[in-house]
């Protein structure tokens, strides 16, 4: 009957539940699993002991588990090439549950299973598809679909023994550590301390060990860090099932492990008593949502289904992770980091396959039926071909599957808060990170960070932070480490959505390609904006042409004829004290880059007599008088953009001298017509920094900035907004930037210092004008990431 309706099928017409077949909940279930037998010739002896190791006490609990879930288990010891001898009696219509994870390759069934589950049409199979172990079956190969996909993996090559090693190393520019491991292999087979390697000899070396054994090898750079494990189950390719990511756990090596054993070598595997590692909780909210977002990319890349768990390491010197590769048919039960992971989720082994067995267990997907929590299913569109009694032929729905109180368990399985379930909308963010502090006794690996101008790994763990927050699950690329040029060129210039989050030069450089590129959803600051906040003398000039008044200025450099030098500063009006500064904002912000206070003309000489030479300083006059600085965000090269003004705040000399000020009244009024509201949080964030601006409980903040006094301050407070957005417009502004204003004391009015476009929000500037306005970074990030705009 079954065979008969099957035909039916393929002739593009349907059938009707009196028809189809029955599906049991109690029925005979089937275990395949692989069991070596001595007289079994594979192709190492280590990947025989891993095949082997405890396999009975697995079966064991195999048997007891579904026994447990009210099945009759019966097992099969599949054999490689005797597939068909030990499943051609078995029904179509059994429950069928694959745990052979061999390669083939190796002399063990792995993927030839599934092919011929496949093959024959089996109903209800709980286990990883051919295609899944297929993309997971060598390393070289997920490395691939990882880079395709732009899942962040070490930089690595495939190897052979044909292949010229040191060309290889020097074409993938390649930094050491590097690791050496065998690419189709298993259960840390091939690798022990010899794996790290830290010159060309040591690599040559255990290459050449392993290729007596093995024909394909993987050589990439060693992650120095943590390592992870993370448990993903669901298809990935059925958008009518959850892919379910589970709480990540930290695979914690002993600390008395030296620094480069600090990873799982064969021996550390399978030696229990040499107690190399233990798995515990993930603690950072922030990472343990940065390992499922990566984690399920990884495990869509390789096409997963059924279940997996994906192996990841934490950089220490940069902060990212890397996925080192995906296992198919990952160990379950007893002992195994499933087991520890599935604990942190609140859940058993006996859980996890009840989810399983849920979308094993359906009805055919040529009827409509929906029923049961995890149904979803679609019917074939109808082939147009009349069926004989097509009256009588009325699909009606099935019988639940499973029953109803195992559903409703499933269903709460999955509403637990730990896992996560739905993919975020994406965003590409593109960040300069290094390590700011000196005395860390952590190597830059890559060797070319130290000169960057980039930010510190704690600043990119916020920005992710920031953007999870949001409901965005970040991808972030890591300029000068990752190759961000290929990356964006992969990219899809209509639909993806990229963050310049890089400073200084390395922002220009990748607001250049950008723009290059064309992406149509863009936010960061605008190449133009890089260059003009830079160039000091540009900027005069941007802000000159706007008739915005500016401090009178003059060029300088080392040699400079002081005689021709002090006709020029009479000719412009400016006389000491005066400010000298770099006409290009340097890379790092110390006080020589930001410039020095000149009282006398002995100073300035010998001040002009030191500069570095082959560069242009200015010389501006020293405006004196109240420093104001203003917070703007969005894109003035659109007129009809939406401009945020913030509310300006006034730089304090001395300490706590405005912290008393009243911050209610009149302001809370012009805050609302100069600001577009930044989301239903505003007014819980504004109270809040209300209370810390009055009661000065951060006296840091008291410090350095302070509101404005209202309301006589109220028309002062519009024309500095005024200014700024004028100002702002002036250099091309994009994205966000702080504008420094002078109320002269000379009474000769406001006069623009600045136009600041390199921001950290969170720091001492920004974040401190964001709290007093009453707001914070998640909001304004959230407005910017709602109006992206064309590169």
């Amino acid at each position: 009957m079954l065979k008969q309706n099957m035909d039916l099928h393929a002739a593009g017409k349907r059938y009707s539940q009196s028809d189809g077949p029955v599906r049991r909940f109690n029925v005979k279930g089937k275990k395949l699993v692989n069991v070596v037998r001595e007289d079994v010739v594979v192709r190492s002896a280590a990947e025989k002991l891993t095949h082997n190791s405890e396999k009975e006490d697995y079966i064991q609990e195999l048997k007891q588990l579904a026994t447990d879930l009210q099945f009759d288990p019966v097992i099969h010891l599949m054999q490689l090439n005797e597939t068909e001898k030990e499943l051609k009696d078995v029904p179509l219509d059994e429950l069928v549950m694959n745990v052979c994870d061999g390669s083939d390759i190796d002399g063990v069934p792995g993927p030839s299973v599934a092919a011929y589950l496949e093959s024959h049409n089996y109903q209800n199979v709980v286990g990883c598809d051919s295609l899944f172990i297929n993309n997971t079956l060598t390393k070289n190969g997920m490395k691939e679909l990882f880079r395709e996909n732009l899942v962040s993996t070490p930089p690595g090559f495939a190897l052979t023994k044909d292949m010229d090693l040191a060309k290889l190393i020097d074409q993938w520019g390649m930094t050491y550590p590097l690791f050496v491991k065998v690419s189709d292999s298993y259960g840390s087979v091939g690798l022990d301390d010899s794996s790290v390697c830290h010159d060309f000899e040591q690599v040559s070396t255990k290459c050449a060990d392993l290729f007596k054994e093995f024909e394909n090898l993987t050589v990439e750079e060693y992650i120095d860090g943590q390592e992870y494990s993370v448990l993903v189950s669901g298809n990935c390719r059925d958008e009518n099932q959850n892919v379910i990511v589970y709480p990540p756990a930290e695979r914690a090596f002993n600390k008395d492990l030296p620094r480069f054993k600090r990873f799982i070598s064969y021996v550390r595997n399978w030696d229990e008593t040499l107690l190399a590692h233990n798995y515990e909780a993930v603690e950072d909210s922030n990472d343990v949502a940065a390992l499922q977002d990566l984690s399920r990319r990884a495990y869509a890349a390789v096409s997963g289904n059924a279940y997996g768990r994906v192996d990841v390491r934490k950089r220490d010197v940069s902060g990212k992770f890397y996925v080192l590769e995906v296992n198919a048919s990952c160990g379950l039960g007893k002992g195994s980091s499933s087991e520890f992971i599935l604990k942190l989720a609140g859940q058993t082994t006996q859980d996890f396959f009840q989810i399983l067995l849920s979308s094993a267990l359906k009805p055919p997907a040529e009827t409509p039926s929906m029923q049961g929590s995890l149904g979803n299913l679609t019917m074939e569109p109808d082939s147009g071909v009349s069926l004989e009694h097509e009256e009588k032929d009325k699909v009606t729905a099935l019988p639940p599957v499973l029953p109803a109180e195992v559903e409703q368990k499933i269903a709460k399985l999955i509403r637990n808060p730990s896992l996560a379930l739905v993919p975020n909308p994406v965003v590409h963010v593109i960040c300069a990170a290094v390590l700011t502090d000196a005395e860390a006794c952590i190597p830059d690996p890559e060797g070319k960070l130290a000169l960057s101008y980039g930010k510190d790994v704690e600043y990119v763990s916020e920005l992710e932070s920031i953007f999870r927050g949001l409901s965005y699950d970040p991808i972030v690329h890591v300029y000068n480490v990752d190759d961000v040029q290929d990356t964006l060129t992969k990219l899809s210039k209509e639909e993806d959505l990229i963050f310049n989050a890089c400073l200084g030069n390395d922002g220009l450089a990748v607001a250049k390609l950008i723009e290059e590129i064309g992406f149509t959803h863009t936010v960061g600051l605008n190449a133009r904006f890089f260059t003009e906040s830079h160039d000091r003398q540009l900027m005069r000039e941007g802000l000159s042409k706007s008739r915005l008044s500016v401090a009178a200025a003059v060029r300088a450099h080392r040699g400079q004829d002081l005689q021709a030098l002090h006709s020029e500063l009479i000719k412009e009006g400016i006389d000491v004290p005066v400010y000298v500064k770099p006409r290009i904002r340097g890379k790092q912000q110390t006080a020589h880059s930001l410039g020095q206070k000149v009282t006398t003309d002995e100073e300035l000489k010998a001040v002009i007599a030191t500069l570095p030479e082959s560069e242009d300083w200015l010389i501006e006059d020293f405006v004196e008088g109240a420093q104001y600085m203003v917070l703007i965000a969005g894109d003035a090269r659109d007129p009809c953009a939406d401009l945020i003004v913030f509310p300006p705040v006034r730089v304090e000399r001395s300490a706590l001298s405005n912290a008393g000020k009243n911050s209610n009244g009149i302001l809370g009024v012009v805050r609302k017509l100069s600001m577009i509201s930044l989301g239903n949080k505003t007014k819980h964030n504004a109270q809040s920094a209300t209370s810390t601006s009055v009661t000065g409980s951060t006296s840091a903040l008291a410090d350095s900035f302070s509101s404005m006094k209202q309301p006589d301050d109220l028309i002062l407070q519009m024309d500095l907004q005024d200014l700024a957005r004028r100002a702002f417009v002036a250099v091309h502004g994009s994205c966000y930037g702080l504008v420094t204003i002078v109320d002269r004391e000379d009474g000769a009015g406001l006069t623009v210092i600045g136009v600041e476009g390199d921001i950290r929000f969170g720091d001492e500037k920004s974040g401190k004008i964001l709290n007093l306005a009453g707001q914070n970074t998640e909001a304004l990030f959230s407005w910017l990431l709602k109006r992206p705009v064309k590169a």
